[in-house]
């Protein structure tokens, strides 16, 4: 029977969401397990601002997850 040896798990990137906040172009990351929660972190309300993972637009009811990049695009006008 073979000897099982422990995998180790490395992380390349801090644990967490890697979020860009748009027009300021800031890259920060957080740990957030949801859109409503990391908009919590940020101070930005889900209706002033778009979040983005992989081209698709997330309501704030989503999950994230580790290792996800989503870009938080504010929206409304301030001319």
């Amino acid at each position: 029977m073979p000897i099982m040896q422990e995998e180790k798990v490395v992380y390349t990137k801090p644990y967490g969401v890697t979020v860009t906040l748009q027009p300021q172009n800031e890259t920060q990351t957080l740990k957030a397990r949801s859109v409503r929660q990391l908009l919590n972190i940020v101070k930005a309300s889900p209706a002033t601002v778009l979040v983005i993972r992989d081209n698709e637009l997330l309501t704030s009811d989503r999950k994230l997850f580790h290792g996800d990049e989503v870009i938080v695009r504010n929206v409304v006008s301030s001319g």
